[in-house]
């Protein structure tokens, strides 16, 4: 190998491609003669009343099936199933599930439920006085049941 440096001062200073007279101006034509003409193109997607038709029965199909499927909120029971069930079970069930007096006084709609006097003193009736008293003195004494 030649081991001798290339100076770029030593170089030669010519452009090594020629252009034809005119070239640039004729340039346009030339690409245009190659380029093929292709017909207008069709949409993909036109309207046509199959489409129609088949786009109503999807949607009805779907909400069909939203309306078979989608399962319908529960109101509030009313009065008419509980009044037949006694008290005696009532107070079975809870004692199964562990559930207290003082549970149930902790939930809102317990409580709501004796935000009234009458609904208080209704409840109050139907227990021993004798227990009530009780209670009274075992809670300003500080005891818990």
């Amino acid at each position: 190998m030649d081991n001798k440096r290339i100076r770029l001062d030593d170089l030669k200073k010519e452009t090594p491609f020629s252009v034809p007279d005119g070239y640039f101006d004729k340039l346009p034509q030339i690409i245009q003669s190659r380029i093929v003409s292709e017909p207008a193109r069709k949409p993909l997607v036109g309207w046509s009343w199959q489409r129609s038709v088949s786009l109503v029965s999807a949607m009805a199909l779907i909400l069909v099936l939203v309306w078979v499927t989608v399962p319908e909120r529960q109101g509030a029971l009313g009065e008419g199933p509980l009044t037949d069930i006694s008290d005696a079970s009532i107070v079975a069930y809870l004692e199964d599930q562990d559930i207290s007096y003082y549970d149930l006084s902790e939930h809102k709609v317990v409580q709501k439920a004796f935000d009234t006097d009458s609904t208080i003193l209704n409840y109050l009736d139907d227990m021993d006085s004798d227990f009530i008293r009780q209670q009274l003195l075992e809670s300003a004494s500080g005891e818990t049941i």
